[in-house]
């Protein structure tokens, strides 16, 4: 399905891939990280002042969901900021074409960092430390602070302050098809509590599946960010260790938490085969009501909103695994950073703690992007009257959200 929402997801998906294929690794980018080095007295020295004179910035994003966001954002910090001009792009092929921007010295003054990669590309030191200047400026300290925990938490890493947290991206979440629901006689699961656990979403997929395989109760995701991490992270397990030093995934919980979803497709045959997914994709066939209950990511409720209309749908938190009684969730935690070798210090940094503000946390939760700061989750994020109904059960879903898996050395084929 072509939709905006899908396409930006599926640019997250190959960004990713990335730390897969160790493109961290290269000589090339390890030079230039070489070449930039610490943060220069220059920014030690770095008082916020208005602007003498015309200013260019750079700064480039991966999100095509969320270009008019951006925009948005541009055109008021230009506004706060006369002039000043920001050139940014949407860029296909985000991380090789940073990445190769880094090491040519052509990297733009400021771009979008995912979580995953974010711990290995401090370590490798292609980030600029932004402490000192939150150290001189307490309102942008203060608008830290104001961010979710997990946000804090993992920005900050060997006792710096690398990034100013842009939004989440959070995951366990499933949609559901509530006319579908109402018509097999099952109480909507955002209305049953701590009642919704992994038995009972399989009654479920069980009861709205029709032999004849028209229509299927469960989508059993085979990815991992929407699919079988927030189980694994629900079941009390995890890919790697606390340390990052070795793979934890051969335990019992992982091994319950792999057989529970698998038993949707082979066991239970409640679940879309590979080769019907092939035919017509799980998103297609939830709008077209031959799904019942959907993975999704926080990211695609936008386009839920605006796509389906045919049914009423509504959204819920994966259900509880008896093992821990707790659901799960993971975050991609985006944040914005300065690259060590602008010459455009204090225009990025204006540009960084704007994004970090209450005002610009507004701006991003306006658009449907889940926002860092708390508040404005609070106030505009999780507004019911946004769609859909139980909207406001993502403060849930938040509160048992881990970052995506991560190693802070190296990557992961390393």
């Amino acid at each position: 399905m072509s939709t905006n929402g899908l396409i930006g997801h599926r640019m997250m998906q190959m960004s990713r891939r990335g730390i897969l294929y160790g493109l961290l690794g290269t000589p090339a980018v390890v030079a230039a990280c070489r070449r930039t080095g610490p943060p220069t007295a220059q920014q030690e020295e770095y008082v916020s002042a208005p602007l003498k004179g015309p200013v260019t910035l750079t700064y480039w994003d991966w999100a095509e969901v969320w270009r008019e966001l951006i925009q948005s954002l541009v055109t008021r910090q230009q506004e706060r900021r006369p002039g000043l001009t920001i050139d940014w792009q949407i860029v296909p092929d985000y991380w090789n074409k940073l990445q190769a921007a880094i090491a040519g010295g052509a990297a733009p003054d400021s771009w979008r960092m995912n979580g995953p990669n974010l711990p290995a590309w401090v370590s490798k030191g292609l980030l600029a430390d932004l402490t000192p200047f939150f150290s001189r400026d307490k309102a942008a300290a203060a608008d830290l602070q104001a961010t979710a925990l997990v946000f804090q938490e993992y920005t900050r890493r060997q006792g710096k302050q690398w990034s100013v947290p842009f939004g989440n991206a959070i995951s366990g979440i499933l949609a559901y098809n509530v006319n579908m629901l109402q018509a097999e006689g099952l109480q909507p699961p955002a209305e049953l509590g701590e009642r919704w656990r992994w038995p009972l979403l399989a009654e479920y997929a069980v009861k709205l599946t029709r032999a004849d395989g028209s229509r299927h109760g469960y989508h059993s995701e085979r990815g991992s960010e929407t699919g079988w991490l927030p189980y694994l992270y629900a079941n009390g397990g995890a890919l790697f260790s606390e340390d990052g030093k070795r793979p934890v995934i051969n335990t019992p919980e992982a091994r319950e938490t792999f057989e529970y979803l698998v038993d949707f497709v082979l066991k239970l045959r409640a679940a879309p085969t590979a080769q019907d997914l092939s035919a017509e994709n799980a998103t297609q066939r939830f709008l077209t009501g031959k799904l019942a209950i959907i993975p999704r990511g926080s990211w695609e409720i936008k386009d839920l909103n605006r796509l389906v209309r045919d049914f009423t749908y509504d959204i819920v938190p994966i259900p509880r695994a008896p093992r821990t009684g707790k659901n799960g969730s993971t975050s991609q935690l985006a944040s914005v950073v300065m690259n060590p070798a602008t010459r455009q210090q204090g225009e990025v940094w204006e540009w960084l703690r704007f994004i970090g503000s209450k005002e610009g946390q507004d701006i991003i939760a306006r658009a449907e992007f889940f926002p860092a700061r708390v508040e404005s989750a609070e106030t505009i994020y999780y507004d019911p009257k946004l769609g859909p109904a139980h909207r406001p059960l993502l403060r849930e879903v938040l509160a048992v959200t881990k970052p995506l898996p991560y190693l802070d050395v190296g990557n992961w084929s390393q």
